[in-house]
C-alpha cells in the first residue's frame, strides 16, 4: 500500500510512492498505512482527526502508534498517527507529589525522569518501552497481586468525537468520575488520549533473585509466596515441573541505577539466544534440541541476587536481544492445578511452546474492558505463552504460532477453563466472547466508530 505524508501544512498532501512501514517487536506483525500523520501540536492532530470525522479524509481509521510492542492486529489500520513529534511535556507540583506527562512519553523514559526527583510510581509491567498511551489503551499489569500501575493515577484527558456539536473535543476524566472506568483499556475506540495525571511516591528498591526451582514450591500456596515478595513470576521450563523463578522484596536503598553484573546474563531466555547458534533448532515448538538445551541450562544456572530501584526491577525484558510473541491469559487461581494438567495434556498431544511460559499473579480492577476485571477476585492467575520467533524464518513458522495457540485457546474452554485474553497480545476473542467476558453494553456508548479498526470491528460486532 502507498502512504500519505500529512504534514503540518497540508492536510490534502498528495501520496507518493512509498511510505512507511511498521513492525512489532516480534516481527510477527507488519503493516503499511495508506495514510500517515506526525502532528506538531495537539491543535494540529484536532484539525486532521476533524478531516476524518467530516472532512477530506472521512472514512479512514486512524489508530495512534505506540512502542509496537503488541503482538496482535489491534495496531494495523488504513490510517496511522504518529505521536512522536508532538511536544513531550512534563511538569511537576512544588513538593514532587503529583505529575503532569503528555502520554507520548515511553514508559522507561518516563520512570526515568521520576527518578532524578526520587519519585516513582507504584508498579511497571514486564517491558517499559510501550508508550503512556499504549499502557493505558491495553491495561498493561504488573506481576504483583498487590498493585497496580493505574491506583495513582488521578486523571486522563483525550481527544475525541461529539457526536451532536459534530467536532472534535478534549475530555477530563478524573478518577471519581464513572467514565473513569471506561479510559483505562479503552483500547483506542474511544479516542485518543494525550494527557495524564499521577499522583508520586519516594521512589522504592528492591532486592531481587533469580533462580530455578520446582514449580510446587512457588504455586503450591499463592498467598504464601506473595507474602514473601513484592513482585514475583515463575518461567515454567518446557515439559518440566521446574522454573526459573524472578522474585523482588522492597528493601530500604539500593545503587540509584541497580546493581547488574553487564556480563551475566540477566534472564533464562538471554542464556537461550547466546547459545542458539550452537544448536540446529527452528520452528515455533520445542524440538529435541531445544529441550537439551534447557536441560543443561537447568543444571547449571546458579542463583542471581542483584538490587535497584522499582524503574529497573524487570530489566531482563528490555535488555534481552530477543524477539518474541506472546499469549496473555488470565485465569481464576481455584483453576490452577487444573490448568496445568490441561495444558500440559494439550501440549503433550501438540508440542510445547519454544520457550518457558510466564506464571504470575495480577491484581483485578473493575474497567470494563479489562482482562483483568474478574468480580469476586483479589487477584488472577496471568500465564504469558511465549514463542521465540528468532527461530522462526518462514511464514507458516510464524503461522504455526496462531494456529497452536487457538488449539490451546479452545482446548481450555473446552475444559471448562475460564480465562480472558489481554487485548494487545495474541488472543482469539469474538463477539460472544466480549459479551460474555467482558463489561462491554457498559463501554459500547463511549466507542467511537471512526476509531474502530478491522480488529476491533470483529470482535465487538463481528
Amino acid at each position: 500500500m502507498n502512504a500519505t505524508h500529512t504534514t503540518a501544512a497540508s492536510l490534502d498532501a498528495k501520496a507518493e510512492e512509498s511510505g512507511p512501514s511498521f513492525q512489532d517487536w516480534a516481527h510477527l506483525i507488519s503493516f503499511q498505512p495508506r495514510l500517515y500523520f506526525r502532528p506538531q501540536s495537539v491543535e494540529e492532530l484536532k484539525g486532521f482527526l476533524l478531516s476524518i470525522y467530516q472532512g477530506p479524509f472521512q472514512g479512514k481509521t486512524p489508530r495512534v502508534l505506540g512502542g509496537l510492542h503488541s503482538c496482535s492486529d489491534i495496531c494495523i489500520s488504513d490510517t496511522t498517527i504518529d505521536p512522536s513529534d508532538l511536544p513531550q511535556t512534563i511538569e511537576f507540583n512544588a513538593d514532587y507529589s503529583n505529575v503532569t506527562v503528555s502520554t507520548n512519553w515511553h514508559f522507561h523514559d518516563f520512570l526515568l525522569a521520576l527518578s532524578q526527583h526520587g519519585k516513582s510510581i507504584s508498579a511497571t509491567g514486564g517491558t517499559d518501552h510501550q508508550t503512556l498511551a499504549g499502557i493505558i489503551s491495553t491495561n498493561t499489569a504488573p506481576a504483583t497481586p498487590h498493585t497496580t500501575i493505574y491506583e495513582l493515577l488521578q486523571w486522563v484527558e483525550y481527544l475525541t468525537i461529539d457526536e451532536v456539536q459534530k467536532t472534535i473535543v478534549e475530555k477530563h476524566v478524573s478518577r471519581d468520575d464513572p467514565d473513569f472506568r471506561a479510559v483505562i483499556a479503552s483500547l483506542g475506540a474511544i479516542g485518543v488520549i494525550t494527557r495524564v495525571g499521577f499522583n508520586l511516591i519516594d521512589e522504592h528498591y528492591f532486592q531481587t533473585i533469580q533462580k530455578i526451582t520446582k514449580l510446587r514450591d512457588m504455586l503450591a500456596d499463592l498467598d504464601k509466596t506473595s507474602q514473601k515478595y513484592d513482585f514475583w513470576r515463575i518461567d515454567w521450563i518446557p515439559d518440566t515441573d521446574t522454573g526459573l523463578v524472578w522474585a523482588a522484596q522492597r528493601i530500604p536503598s539500593a545503587d540509584p541505577n541497580g546493581d547488574y553484573p553487564t556480563d551475566t546474563s540477566e534472564n533464562i531466555l538471554e542464556s537461550v539466544f547466546k547459545l542458539l547458534d550452537k544448536f540446529d533448532s527452528g520452528g515455533a515448538l520445542l524440538d529435541d534440541p531445544m529441550r537439551l538445551l534447557y536441560g543443561a541450562l537447568s543444571l547449571a544456572y546458579g542463583e542471581v541476587a542483584v538490587s535497584g530501584p522499582l524503574r529497573n526491577m524487570l530489566p531482563v525484558d528490555r535488555r534481552a536481544p530477543l524477539r518474541v510473541a506472546m499469549a496473555e491469559w488470565g485465569f481464576d487461581p481455584a483453576d490452577l492445578k487444573r490448568l496445568m494438567e490441561s495444558c500440559r495434556t494439550y501440549f503433550k498431544q501438540n508440542g510445547w511452546p519454544n520457550l518457558p511460559i510466564e506464571i504470575e499473579l495480577t491484581k483485578t480492577d473493575d474497567y470494563y474492558m479489562s482482562a483483568w476485571n474478574w468480580p469476586g477476585l483479589d487477584y488472577i492467575v496471568k500465564f504469558n505463552f511465549m514463542y521465540l520467533t528468532d527461530v522462526c524464518e518462514t511464514p507458516a513458522e510464524k503461522a504455526a504460532i496462531y494456529t497452536h495457540l487457538h488449539g490451546l485457546w479452545d482446548h481450555l474452554l473446552k475444559d471448562g477453563i475460564h480465562l480472558k485474553g489481554h487485548w494487545g497480545k495474541i488472543n482469539f476473542i469474538d463477539k460472544d466472547f466480549v459479551r460474555t467476558a467482558y463489561e462491554f453494553e457498559k463501554f459500547k456508548p463511549f466507542i467511537r466508530p471512526m476509531f474502530l479498526n478491522q480488529y476491533l470491528e470483529d470482535r465487538f460486532f463481528k
